[in-house]
């Protein structure tokens, strides 16, 4: 006779019901679930820091690209801004130039700043 519970054969007699059941529980399930999470809020937080790294990259290439154009237009000018006093200088360079010179007297691409670090020769003058 077969029982619901038991598959019997000729030599073996296996019940279902005595084994143990191997599942997966609430702590296993809660743990999984905090590892992943931190690990995904550790790839969302380099991901930003990749991201602000590539702006600071980008800021800094426009910064030298902006830079190298100033000292440009410096010696293309350099025979007739060589005539100028300081005053007049920024002024012409600010008002011709308006996108490439900046009008705060301490920044980097201030005419007189420029002036001062990249002067040019005037002996072609």
């Amino acid at each position: 006779m077969i029982h619901s519970d038991s598959i019997q054969y000729p030599h073996i007699q296996l019940n279902l019901h005595s084994r143990l059941e191997c599942g997966i529980g609430l702590p296993e399930v809660m743990i999984t679930l905090l590892l992943l999470s931190m690990g995904s809020l550790a790839l969302t937080q380099l991901q930003l820091k990749n991201l602000q790294s590539a702006y600071q990259s980008y800021q800094d290439s426009r910064l030298a690209l902006l830079h190298g154009e100033a000292i440009e237009r410096l010696w293309q000018q350099r025979c007739y801004l060589s005539n100028m006093n300081d005053t007049e200088r920024e002024s012409y360079l600010i008002d011709a130039f308006p996108d490439v010179f900046s009008h705060a007297s301490t920044d980097i691409l201030a005419p007189t700043q420029v002036w001062l670090n990249h002067k040019p020769v005037f002996i072609d003058c």
